[in-house]
């Protein structure tokens, strides 16, 4: 028999999951542009030591990320699985669902929390809230429909982030005083990214504390 279809993986995600049975409080890794690597997983193992069943989704499927032509859908298609798939896992408390990213990740966290109303919380790490390619993908332009709160995090040395983006985001989001942002002096991209040369020990110890406790507070 001469088979005319093909074999096709739906989603592959790394998964840490904390000490005991569950159900567990939950939350979606969404990846930087490199993928599932190292600070990927330590990201997903640290909440897990935190008392939390994380997940990161691969949008890639094991794949190489192309900026040229690079679209949001991926992201979003794979975090529709992702959520599929954690509905069906019995150690998942959906009810205590939060969601973080980083780079990339942490403009699709803002968006997430746009898209879905079934997060508790979302962190974004320097998330270019100025960035996207219509008016409707700027996170800037949707904080009113912001569904969870937000605790978003900043470095005053990200050339990727103008300060004056990241006041201005800060200025119209702390409105209402349900989101709140943190600006870490001398900080620069990826500073949280162990694997990083822009890795700020200080900034990411006090960052990676007060997103624990967000996270303790709200899911």
């Amino acid at each position: 028999m001469n088979n005319k279809g093909n074999y096709k993986q739906i989603l592959n995600y790394y998964e840490s999951k904390p000490e005991g049975d569950g159900p567990f409080r939950t939350v979606i890794l969404l990846v930087h542009a490199p993928g599932i690597d190292d600070s990927s997983k330590k990201i997903c193992d640290d909440l897990a030591l935190a008392g939390f069943y994380a997940v990161a989704p691969d949008p890639y499927l094991n794949g190489v990320y192309d900026f040229k032509s690079k679209s949001d859908d991926i992201i979003f298609d794979g975090l529709k699985l992702m959520l599929a798939v954690l509905r069906k896992n019995s150690i998942v408390d959906m009810s205590r669902l939060g969601i973080i990213g980083f780079c990339m990740g942490g403009r699709h966290t803002y968006l997430a929390n746009v898209y879905h109303d079934i997060f508790k919380a979302a962190v974004p790490y320097y998330g270019f809230p100025q960035v996207g390619g219509t008016s409707d993908s700027i996170p800037q332009n949707r904080i009113e429909e912001f569904n969870a709160p937000v605790l978003s995090i900043f470095g005053t040395e990200d050339t990727g982030i103008p300060m004056e983006f990241v006041q201005k985001y800060k200025e119209v989001s702390e409105i209402n005083g349900k989101h709140k942002s943190i600006i870490y002096e001398g900080a620069a991209h990826g500073f949280l990214n162990h694997n990083s040369r822009n890795h700020h020990p200080q900034a990411a110890e006090d960052a990676w504390n007060k997103t624990i406790e967000f996270f303790n507070e709200l899911l």
